[in-house]
């Protein structure tokens, strides 16, 4: 066998003969250095020192710990073994990375087979293999296959032997079980490819065993074993007439099970011949063979299968049985394991496979990790952290899934009862089974919430919630799909114990129902999942899905996933392309017209001068677009953005993940100038979240009611189930601010008659909300909340004569959205559809913002008011001659307050509502070059006042300082000219021209 060039020698000879390698582990080991003085050993709670360390002749350090069970010296590098639960090969690595000693790339090569290549013979043929065995498995190769806690307990045994005796006796034990198991070492194995001869050597870490067996019929075959092998497809292959159901270790069984009989046979008295043969205490069925090979050494009798694709028959099960008291499995602790163990001890092929005790292993282990930095999950590794007793421990309290024990009846005179000409059987329910059965099977208890427990059964990867007499029915339902006799079944129908009381015990369970994360979002369907990113829609079974889901959130469809339905690409520009390639789905065509802007000009004013028939031509050519022909290359950008935006955030709302860098609300609103207080609705805006409740868990609420967040029970319905909470119709004076806290904080949830809670930022639903007004703020902290949708008025409900017809989106579709009217396909073009929404925004590394200057025309004139804007339209017209101008301040306002039949305005409250007017208009109000330092508008000019009884305004004699404003448009100079109102209003065609030298007036 090759030795890999760092040895132990190279490890003592760099750490000072492994004094390094201590004073790592025990911070202060120079004291006890030479002096026989002991110390505590870091690893054990004790107040007594009883710990040494010592040079041996070599020049080598030793440490002891007298205080432990098997009292033994350890070197450097088998102390770094207990220290880090580790093997022999691993510790020479971990040692020798921590200490410099060889290169990253030779530290990795210890777990690699030295390979060699030569030209094949000519009489060897290809796939040919030859196997070199070795004379006997080294030391080094018995600590890679077992536990470190199995050689403490087989030294254990031969505590009373000398180190040296005690030392060659575990190795012959451990020799003694490979043998047994059929385990040979190879020094290395040829195989003959392309006419060369590649030959794998095994290394000091890197062993190669062969599994040598008998199946059918004589056959012989062997499992070549390299446990350490990289990739873990190569770890074994078969060579022979290979038996896919052959079962490894029931020769042995078998013969153990005929000496144990034969054993009793010998000894057994005459009165004894009628007793029932013995059998041994328990087989273990392993998952594999290093499990069988460690349980084996501890003196457990085991069989494991010869492939990740055997099944243990009927007939195999029936044979273990007759053979032992139990019949075990040792599933490992990931989910692949358990269900695989779940199938096994469930299998309706016999009854017996429910008789099958199932070795827990605690689910701490996991918290572990392994070698690779994986949790830990089998046999192997919990000998690797626990006890050999404690392994007993758990045999000891194994437990089947049969959760009934049952006997032959018998009457007082000790003979069988019978019943209609059939023996009588008593059954009784073991409680401790039924639960044991049911966590098997799914069920456990859910914390709602700190008063509240729910009863849940998770069925592979579907949660649902159940009722105590929905879990008793289970148990029924089980029995009868076994065909259990009548008076089983009348056991658990009379069964006292089956209550609301004995299931909680049930353990509490916490599923992570997360289908999603910052990247990645999940849709569940009948038939398949989808898994959505950025970089596309994944297909995947329901059968390989890890995340966990209400039963309720499976989307009642069967779907097949789509091409791309349209591309989104933004050029340097900052310029939006949309390519689509498929618009068969109903809801895509709906945000396509509900993005149509300009559809009055495209389909009404651009079309007067056609015939009817080119009229209905031109409609039906564009019924469903946003690029209509006769639009404007400008007009077509808008409605394309206004689509876009409308999709992103579609797909916004379908991730549920939630960030503190995207906290927004959706808002839909109306996209049409408002030019009056009129409402007219219908446009589409609540069709748009009626989509998401198709996906996604919505709760709606009145936006109409004015009271809605006094009520302090508002959100008592709301849980980390809710995705959307959506505020429907939300009116002018719905209080926006009161939702802030909802997108960038935790949501309180105040059920009535139960105790407050809290919902954490991350698991706390999306908010919506659709309104016909703009919201009253409109400032950077409002905005960067929300994220805009407009809706034009293509679709409207108007009884007011504005339009020329009312459209509805059945007049478009001829049927209701996801009603009982939808067909397989449109729901799966609108699903498809949705989803591919969902990867836009995922694929998006900013937001994609409506066209915002309706959307803020309409916050502008909302917060004015219409009573100021109407005042200000005649006010200012252009007949007026009152823009670029000077104008009193007390004048304009009294004015207004006359014109509008405004009682009271503070100056305040005027000057804001002429702020938004000059947004509105794009007019600039007050240009810093008409400001005086403290930013005022003042001039010392002639005094006016109001004349009631003429209705006219006076000027006086006198000169006063007084506040003006200045409302200048967009190319317009700086003019001197101070508006007088007590001259009569002249056009603008008679206005002179401002003199270029004074820039004031030029009369004629």
């Amino acid at each position: 066998m090759a030795q890999y060039k760092i040895t132990k020698d190279d490890i003592f000879t760099a750490t000072n003969g492994g004094l390094d390698i201590f004073r790592f582990y025990i911070a202060d080991i120079d004291q006890y250095v030479g002096k026989k003085k002991h110390f505590v050993d870091p690893t054990r709670n004790e107040k007594t020192p009883s710990s040494m360390i010592k040079q041996t002749e070599d020049g080598n350090y030793i440490v002891r710990d007298f205080g432990d069970t098997v009292s033994k010296w350890h070197n450097a590098i088998t102390y770094t073994q207990k220290r880090e639960n580790c093997e022999y090969g691993e510790a020479i690595a971990i040692i020798a990375e921590r200490h410099g000693i060889g290169s990253p790339e030779a530290i990795r090569s210890m777990y690699q087979a030295e390979v060699s290549s030569a030209d094949a013979k000519p009489d060897q043929n290809d796939k040919e293999k030859f196997f070199v065995h070795a004379e006997e498995v080294s030391e080094s190769h018995l600590r890679i296959l077992f536990s470190d806690k199995v050689w403490s307990n087989i030294e254990y045994q031969h505590r009373n032997r000398k180190e040296e005796e005690r030392h060659k006796a575990v190795l012959e034990q451990l020799r003694a079980v490979l043998k047994e198991q059929h385990w040979h070492a190879l020094d290395s194995y040829t195989i003959i490819k392309e006419r060369k001869a590649i030959t794998f050597t095994a290394t000091e870490f890197y062993p190669i065993f062969r599994i040598e067996e008998e199946g059918k019929n004589g056959d012989r075959f062997s499992k070549i074993y390299q446990p350490k092998s990289a990739k873990k497809e190569r770890r074994f292959f078969y060579d022979g007439k290979f038996d896919p159901q052959f079962l490894h270790g029931y020769a042995q069984v078998k013969r153990a099970y005929e000496q144990v009989v034969k054993d009793h046979e010998d000894s057994k008295d005459e009165d004894e011949s009628k007793k029932e043969k013995p059998k041994l205490e328990e087989i273990i069925y392993c998952t594999g063979g290093s499990d069988a090979l460690n349980l084996r050494a501890l003196g457990y009798h085991v069989v494991y299968p010869s492939s990740e694709h055997f099944r243990l028959s009927k007939d195999q099960v029936f044979k273990l049985f007759q053979k032992a008291k139990s019949v075990m499995t040792c599933p490992d602790l990931d989910a692949t394991g358990q269900l695989q163990n779940h199938r096994l001890c469930k299998s309706d092929a016999s009854d017996f496979f429910l008789d099958i005790r199932t070795i827990e292993l605690p689910m701490e282990l996991q918290t572990k990790r392994d070698q690779y930095g994986r949790p830990c999950k089998d046999l192997r590794d919990f000998l690797k952290h626990y006890k050999a007793s404690d392994l007993k421990n758990l045999v000891k309290v194994a437990m089947m899934y049969r959760f009934w024990d049952y006997q032959l009846a018998f009457d007082r005179s000790g003979n069988p009862k019978i019943r209609y000409g059939r023996p009588l059987y008593e059954y009784k329910l073991s409680m401790e089974r039924v639960l044991n059965f049911l966590v098997k099977c799914g069920f456990g208890r859910r914390k709602v919430n700190e008063e509240t427990m729910e009863f849940i059964h998770i069925d592979g990867n579907l949660v649902r919630p159940v009722k105590p007499e929905d879990i008793k029915a289970y148990l029924l339902n089980f029995l009868r799909s076994r065909y259990a006799p009548e008076d089983l079944l009348n056991v658990l129908h009379r069964s006292t114990s089956l209550s609301n009381t004995s299931f909680d015990s049930l353990p509490v369970l916490d599923p992570d129902f997360r289908d999603y994360d910052a990247w990645t979002q999940y849709m569940f369907f009948q038939n398949t999942t989808w898994r959505i990113t950025g970089a596309g829609i994944e297909e995947i079974p329901n059968s390989r899905v890890d995340k966990m889901v209400w039963e309720s959130k499976i989307l009642k469809h069967k779907v097949r996933r789509l091409d791309p339905m349209f591309e989104v690409t933004q050029d340097e520009d900052k310029i939006f392309h949309l390519q689509i390639n498929n618009s068969d789905s109903m809801f895509f065509r709906f945000l396509m017209q509900t993005s149509r802007i300009y559809w009055r000009k495209e389909l009404e004013d651009n079309l007067e001068d056609l015939t009817a028939d080119e009229i209905k031509e031109y409609k039906q050519r564009n019924k469903f677009t946003v690029t209509g022909e006769n639009l404007t290359p400008e007009e077509r950008y808008d409605q394309i953005v206004h689509l876009i935006n409308k999709m992103y955030a579609f797909g916004y709302l379908m991730h549920r993940h939630k960030a503190q860098s995207r906290p927004w609300i959706v808002f839909g609103m109306d996209d049409t100038p408002q030019k009056d207080q009129g409402s007219f609705g219908g446009t589409g805006k609540s069709i748009f979240f009626n989509g998401i409740r198709m996906v996604k868990n919505l709760l709606q609420f009145d936006g109409k009611n004015a009271k809605l967040f006094d009520d302090n029970h508002v959100f008592e319905q709301v849980n980390s189930n809710t995705d959307v909470v959506y505020i429907d119709d939300a009116t002018r004076e719905f209080p926006m601010e009161r939702t802030f806290s909802m997108t960038t904080g935790d949501i309180t949830v105040n059920p009535k008659g139960k105790t407050r809670t809290s919902i954490k930022f991350e698991e706390s639903p999306k908010l919506g909300i659709t309104t016909n007004f703009a919201p009253d703020d409109m400032g950077p902290s409002t905005m960067r909340r929300i994220l805009f949708f407009g809706t034009s008025n293509y679709y409207h409900v108007d009884k007011s004569g504005m339009f020329k017809e009312n459209r509805q989106p059945i007049d478009d579709f001829g049927k209701e959205f996801w009603s009982s009217e939808y067909s397989d396909e449109e729901w799966n073009l609108d699903l498809n559809f949705m989803a591919q929404c969902c990867q836009l925004y995922l694929s998006w590394p900013t937001w994609i913002e409506a066209p915002m200057e309706n959307i803020m025309d309409r916050s502008l004139t909302n917060n004015m008011g219409f009573q100021f804007l109407a005042w200000a339209e005649v006010f200012f017209s252009a007949e007026s001659n009152r823009l670029d101008c000077f104008i009193p301040s007390h004048f304009a306002m009294e004015d207004y307050k006359m014109e509008s039949s405004i009682k009271n305005i503070t100056s305040t409250g005027f000057n804001a509502k002429m702020k938004l007017y000059a947004q509105l208009k794009k007019l600039t109000l007050n240009p810093k070059a008409v400001q005086n330092s403290d930013g005022r508008v003042l001039k010392t000019w002639d005094e006016v006042r109001f004349d009631g009884r003429d209705k006219r305004w006076i000027k006086s004699d006198r000169k006063k300082t007084q506040s003006m404003f200045y409302l200048q448009s967009e190319s317009s100079s700086i003019s001197d000219r101070i508006y007088d109102p007590t001259e009569p209003i002249i056009s603008q065609e008679d206005f002179p021209v401002p003199d270029p030298e004074t820039n004031g007036p030029n009369w004629p």
